[in-house]
């Protein structure tokens, strides 16, 4: 069994627990990771895990979870079933009060979301207690973004996810400090040749069973973003408009939080002229759509005693091959999930390769904010 560690939001250590009924893992690439743990009701466990306590594992103590959903149940015995989040998830406690807009590395593009909303906002209330920004992990991409009445963390994962990287939080135990850090997976598939290549198939003897997942029907290509004005005077910009017949498909973005005159975070006022605001409308576009794009993935059983370890040969994020010789099929693409389930029966590992499947609760979102 793995065991686990529990902090407080100070990152002092109040115990461990190694003995549980069940601990499930989903470390995410693309969003929020989630802990789940069932263990029995003790005073001790009682004790540990509360509301804002973080879990980490004892292997990676620098990874916590944040409780959030606390379940008692008293029926053939007490259980307490915790459900907890990785701790980018402080991210998503902030909202992007006034248009901000950054250019530059994608990298110092993203923690400028995160430092003007939750590290150095004007209002000091605001600010997320030990959370700083750490230097950059060289992905060397040029972007620009502009964002209003916007999620931070949810405004960081579609930045993220558009240039295929991710933000964590990490715990900095020595200097009890939550470090924000942005990060790229290895290219570990057989399109290069600097590293060591990845390969998994039910032909190495490497998958113990595979299912394929190929989705077009929330796929869209086509973006109509409406901006600031009213009725046929709106400011309207399309992106990838050339498309057209069977290979158009459109989405609406209701971009009229973007504004063309707009006072920034030190009282300036600035005013784009009509073809920067076309582009700014261009951005929202280019950035939605990654978000409808058509879902292709392989939810695979990995064996973890084969040639390659997780961890140690390949990682979440990392860009590996994956085949499947009976339909054909091959992916090269990044290790988007991994669910690390563990019980009294021994730890099992679920890799899923591919586009990243919203869950039900994802896709609840989706449909209200639309």
């Amino acid at each position: 069994m793995i065991d686990l560690y529990v902090f407080d939001l100070g990152i002092n250590l109040l115990g461990e627990i190694s003995e549980y009924k069940e601990l499930e893992i989903e470390r995410h690439y693309t969003k929020v990771s989630e802990l789940t743990l069932r263990v029995a009701a003790t005073k001790e466990n009682l004790r540990l895990l509360k509301h804002d306590n973080i879990i980490t594992t004892q292997d990676n103590a620098k990874y916590g979870y944040i409780i959030e959903h606390f379940f008692y149940t008293d029926e053939d015995e007490t259980e307490i079933e915790i459900y907890a989040y990785s701790l980018n998830y402080l991210l998503s406690w902030r909202e992007i009060e006034k248009q901000q807009r950054f250019v530059g590395n994608v990298e110092d593009v993203v923690k400028a979301f995160i430092n003007s909303n939750c590290i150095n906002p004007a209002n000091p209330n605001r600010v997320i207690p030990n959370l700083r920004l750490t230097s950059n992990n060289g992905v060397n991409v040029i972007t620009e973004s502009t964002a209003t009445g916007k999620n931070v963390a949810n405004h960081c994962f579609e930045l993220c996810n558009t240039h295929e990287m991710c933000v964590d939080v990490l715990i900095n135990h020595q200097d009890k400090k939550f470090d924000v850090v942005t990060w790229q997976g290895v290219d570990r598939s057989t399109l290069q040749h600097s590293n060591p290549h990845v390969i998994f198939s039910k032909e190495f003897d490497n998958i113990i069973n595979q299912k394929y997942v190929n989705n077009k029907t929330n796929f869209k290509n086509v973006a109509i973003v409406a901006g600031e004005g009213e009725g046929i005077a709106r400011k309207v910009v399309i992106v990838n408009n050339e498309l057209s017949g069977f290979n158009r498909r459109e989405l609406y973005v209701d971009a009229r939080d973007l504004q063309s005159k707009y006072t920034d975070d030190n009282g300036n006022e600035i005013i784009l002229s009509p073809s920067q605001y076309e582009k700014l409308l261009q951005e929202r576009g280019n950035e939605k759509l990654p978000e409808y794009q058509i879902i292709e993935t392989f939810e695979s059983e990995v064996d973890m005693y084969s040639q390659f370890t997780y961890g140690v040969d390949y990682g979440l994020g990392d860009k590996v091959s994956i085949r499947n010789d009976e339909i054909k099929k091959i992916l090269h693409t990044r290790v988007i999930s991994a669910t690390i389930k563990s019980d009294r029966n021994g730890i099992d590992l679920q890799v899923n390769f591919g586009s990243n499947i919203p869950n039900l609760f994802e896709r609840i979102i989706k449909k209200v904010n639309q």
